[in-house]
């Protein structure tokens, strides 16, 4: 059984103890079926047990089919947000030449014209930077990105798709 509000300090720490004991190999297994990274899934185990400890979610036992079903959430969803976060990155890297691995990330930052995506997304007026550096560098959703900037959903897809034409366009110019 589960309850809403966090239990004391001593019982909090030991259901996380716990948690780890029975579940930090099936985590890793899961994010790395999702993630195919050894470093990526173990990064996406880290986060969940940190949204674990954060969370106000907590069940007296760890091994109860709810604890589990709710631990299978959460790294499936730290899992799918680091995926996300690399797809963001990729998708810059992609619009810039056409290819699709992040190796290329690693020979823009070596090129004597740029420093990595920070130095390629410079070129941009500040609203698309301001955009592209929300949603692929901070990992902001649109939403966020949208509060943040002050200016609608709808608005952030559009700059986000002319800032990925505008580099585009400025990428091919300057190869």
């Amino acid at each position: 059984m589960h309850r809403e509000k966090t239990p004391d300090g001593k019982a909090r720490i030991a259901f996380i103890e716990n948690c780890y004991q029975l579940y930090e190999q099936k985590m890793y297994q899961a994010a790395y079926r999702i993630l195919y990274d050894s470093a990526r899934a173990e990064d996406a185990v880290q986060d969940a047990f940190l949204k674990l400890m954060k969370g106000r979610v907590y069940f007296e036992d760890a091994a109860s089919d709810d604890c589990k079903k709710y631990i299978v959430t959460v790294i499936r969803h730290s899992a799918i947000d680091i995926y996300n976060r690399k797809k963001r990155e990729q998708e810059i890297i992609c619009f810039l030449d056409g290819k699709t691995d992040m190796d290329r990330l690693s020979a823009s930052e070596n090129r004597e014209e740029g420093g990595g995506i920070k130095d390629l997304i410079s070129v941009l007026p500040s609203r698309y930077y301001d955009v592209v550096d929300c949603l692929a560098l901070k990992n902001l959703s649109v939403r966020e990105t949208a509060k943040r900037l002050g200016i609608s959903e709808e608005n952030v897809r559009k700059r986000f798709e002319r800032a990925k034409k505008r580099l585009k366009k400025e990428w091919n110019v300057s190869a």
